[in-house]
């Protein structure tokens, strides 16, 4: 159990300071003007792009760096799996930690580093520095990834989230989508290392336009709230206490998400099903140059290759615009049926129920298409409906996560969910090719529609017996009926403990 001194965020009951001063609060983040609401829900969804198109875009100077360095088409790869691995790995500090010190901070201190080993990723002299500076890229990237969610979460109330979350969600895809469209004609005109200095120029921005951001975690809020109270109060020469965390909240913090992940079973089957997508969205960066490029089946330029994912980034809109159609036509219906901020979460998996169909079928189509060499539309619009389903399930899947776990734990259990995505990611393309070459392009992309069958029933379930799952957790958060849009202070951590925000 963690004492007053271990965890900061803890206060006395008694205190005026351990919760909101009613609904209309003005500090609290649900009560900000619109305009400032949406501003900081752009930073992450605008960062997350730059990051993962951070991802794919080098996939498109691969041929160019087995050149410069002389490694092969796989391990040149490697610039591409060892920053997804690094994304995930990242993620399960990250997130954890911003429900500790708060999301501002975390945004503002990884996002220069990120951006430092861009700048040795495009300055790499060999083959392994460039290595390592990718994986460190995509270590301090991973905050924006998994931080995101719990932003939003802080600022949109549950009525507004299937509406508002999608803007995010889809940014983990648009941007891998259009890494190759840029990337292929960049690559082909200046090389590897441009790839780099387009990303650096990205964080720049970003970066410069995240600046002005205000904190939006309650417990962050809440506590800097007190301690100011506490200093207009206290004698001028009393010194102001900085509590660190001990050990043993060290170990909460990291080992969190890991724990969710294994004994939270709505996190675990939607993680999965979530993570064998995501995989398959990052194995088409590897199986599109080898059926499109010169030697498949298409002999495609590196430029036109990186135009067919234009095709994955049509499927993500349609997919992100479905999700949202379906919650505006749902939702309010629901809350007036059981009031509120009362909506069982479950009713966010309908996007994932309709949308879990395309993906194998789209895979079924997309490889037959292309081992039959037909003429190249076909196998380009074979994608899209990857992609819609892809978002569909995803988005679907984070909403219902996040109203399940809530702002408290909600960025963990992403957290969770990243790091299973990126490490599959990040495996899938270094066998894809190998994959295709021997099982051929029809049967290697049957195998994962095979699979993706099988994970077809995850949302089903879920929504048939989430509830009874829910009633089983150590994290769901419990709150007074009624009181949902603004008393939380009363929640629950891992170990069972009541904390205060």
């Amino acid at each position: 159990m963690a004492d007053a001194q271990e965890a900061p965020q803890t206060t006395d009951s008694g205190d005026a300071s351990d919760d909101w001063n009613g609904p209309d609060d003005p500090d609290c983040p649900y009560n900000w003007p619109l305009w400032k609401r949406i501003y900081t829900t752009s930073i992450p969804a605008l960062l997350c792009i730059n990051v993962s198109f951070a991802s794919s875009v080098y996939t498109s100077g691969a041929d160019d760096i087995s050149r410069e360095f002389g490694v092969s088409h796989t391990e040149s790869l490697l610039g591409l799996s060892l920053f997804l691995w690094a994304l995930g790995l990242g993620a399960i500090i990250a997130a954890p930690v911003s429900e500790y010190y708060g999301r501002r901070i975390v945004y503002l201190t990884t996002v220069p580093v990120f951006g430092f080993f861009i700048l040795g990723s495009g300055l790499a002299q060999n083959f392994v520095t460039l290595a390592v500076c990718r994986t460190l890229a995509g270590f301090f990237g991973s905050a924006v990834v998994s931080v995101g969610g719990g932003t939003n979460a802080d600022l949109w109330p549950p009525a507004l989230a299937g509406f508002v979350y999608p803007f995010y969600f889809v940014s983990p895809f648009l941007g891998p989508a259009f890494g190759p469209v840029i990337g292929g004609f960049l690559s082909e005109a200046k090389g590897f290392r441009w790839l780099e200095w387009v990303i650096l120029f990205m964080v720049a921005f970003n970066y410069l336009y995240a600046l002005p951001q205000s904190e939006s975690y309650k417990k962050t809020i809440l506590q800097k709230r007190m301690r100011a109270e506490k200093r207009a109060n206290a004698p001028p020469s009393r010194p102001l206490n900085v509590a660190l965390p001990s050990s043993a909240v060290v170990q909460r913090i990291v080992l969190k998400p890991f724990k969710m992940l294994f004994v939270e079973s709505i996190v675990l089957f939607m993680t999965i099903y979530m993570a064998f997508n995501f995989a398959v969205f990052y194995s088409f960066f590897a199986a599109f140059p080898y059926i499109f490029g010169a030697g498949g089946k298409y002999n495609f330029t590196p430029g036109q290759q990186g135009l067919t994912f234009i095709s994955i980034a049509l499927g993500c809109v349609i997919g992100f615009l479905a999700v949202v159609y379906i919650d505006r036509r749902t939702y309010p219906a629901l809350e007036a049926k059981y009031g509120v901020g009362a909506v069982p979460p479950e009713y966010r998996l309908y996007g994932a129920m309709v949308g879990c169909a395309l993906n194998p079928a789209s895979l079924f189509w997309f490889g037959w298409a292309a081992d039959a060499g037909t003429y190249w539309p076909s196998p380009v619009v074979a994608a899209v409906p990857f992609a819609v389903g892809n978002i569909m399930v995803y988005s679907s899947g984070a909403l219902y996560i996040m109203n399940a776990y809530g702002s408290l734990h909600g960025a963990s259990a992403l957290s969770a969910n990243s790091l299973l995505r990126y490490a599959g990611g990040g495996a899938f393309p270094l066998f894809t090719v190998q994959m295709f070459s021997s099982l051929g392009i029809g049967w290697a992309s049957s195998l994962l529609g095979f699979v993706s069958v099988a994970l077809v029933p995850v949302p089903w379930v879920l929504y048939k017996y989430g509830s009874r799952i829910r009633a089983r957790s150590q994290y769901i958060t419990i709150k007074e009926p009624g009181m949902e849009n603004w008393n939380s202070s009363r929640e629950m951590t891992s170990e069972g403990e009541e904390v205060r925000a």
